[in-house]
């Protein structure tokens, strides 16, 4: 028997991936060492070091760096599993309770702080408050409030304002995304693990039911919610092992629907919140992967990051994909 073929894997915990990384799946003949830490610092591991073979990350990243004449980052493709939305974005805003912000339409014209203005999770919101309530991102002042070193944007040589006449702002130095916008400094602010955000007087937690309306309103216009992270892999190790892609594509597949059998929570979006009402609201499966499913996300990730001016010209979705895999 021949040995197995060993990866490095990166992936942070996730209900819809763990029988993999527990091993109740295993992909054949592979076998991986999985790094689960946190999601931030592992994508700027990636973006720095490289020295993973497969990896989950960033969709609006991985699209922003294409075609930026970096050799590393040139020698990534994705393989189409998204196994996770922005759901700790969604959960992680806060409003001022004088700012005048009842509904998420409320939020133009105000300023908001966001751990990155590229994140997808960022694109996430900007589509959804364009498509649903017609707010383009100039009607919003935009505040990152990750520290510098800590930014992918300042990683990917973009950690500056745009010429498309958006307002982008950084968080000053020794500042804290609670002090920001405990201080009035921003009418709303986004928590993430890296900048947190928690209850204080007078702010307001935007509650998750209001979410979950909303996402369902976006899913009815486009047939999805969004997704953020994919699953990238190195093009030279894919080179080498032709039949890799697909092996891992199902492998993904049957830990998800594994993940379905066995714990309710992992068909969520809120895993904290009314579970039939999500299955109701979003289907039996609201993680589908492959290509087909997930293009008019990938789509509108990329017709927003034009619009921010953080890519000079829409990508070929297909492009993206290890080619064995466009068709699925």
């Amino acid at each position: 028997m021949p040995a197995p073929l060993k990866l490095s894997m990166s992936f942070h915990p996730n209900p819809r991936v763990q029988p993999l990384v527990e091993g109740h799946v295993k992909p054949e003949g592979v076998e991986f060492a999985w790094d689960t830490g946190e999601i931030g610092a592992a994508f700027m591991r990636v973006l720095t070091k490289n020295d993973f073979d497969v990896f989950e990350f960033s969709i609006s990243h991985y699209l922003a760096t294409r075609g930026r004449g970096n050799p590393a980052w040139d020698g990534w493709i994705a393989i189409p599993v998204y196994a996770s939305k922005p759901s700790a974005i969604y959960r992680g805003l806060y409003l001022r309770e004088d700012a005048g912000i009842r509904g998420l339409a409320d939020l133009r014209g105000k300023r908001l702080g966001i751990p990155d203005f590229s994140m997808t999770g960022g694109i996430a919101i900007r589509v959804l408050l364009r498509r649903l309530y017609g707010i383009r991102p100039q009607e919003i002042t935009w505040v990152n409030t990750r520290p510098a070193a800590q930014r992918h944007d300042n990683a990917m040589g973009f950690d500056h304002p745009t010429d498309t006449g958006i307002r982008i702002e950084n968080i000053p130095e020794g500042m804290t995304a609670q002090q920001l916008i405990e201080r009035g400094e921003v009418d709303a602010v986004v928590g993430a693990p890296q900048v947190p955000v928690v209850d204080a007087p007078g702010l307001q937690h935007f509650a998750l039911s209001r979410w979950v309306e909303a996402l369902a309103e976006l899913q009815r216009q486009i047939g999805i919610t969004p997704v953020n992270h994919t699953l990238l892999i190195q093009k030279r190790v894919l080179a080498e092992n032709p039949k890799l892609g697909r092996l891992l594509f199902d492998t993904f597949q049957r830990a998800k629907e594994e993940a379905y059998r066995s714990n309710p929570a992992a068909r969520a979006i809120f895993t904290d919140f009314d579970l039939d009402l999500q299955r109701r609201a979003f289907g039996e499966d609201p993680y589908p992967y492959g290509l087909a499913a997930n293009r008019p996300c990938l789509e509108l990730v990329a017709e927003q990051l034009e619009i921010d001016g953080l890519i000079a010209k829409r990508p070929d979705v297909d492009a993206l994909i290890a080619e064995d895999l466009r068709n699925t």
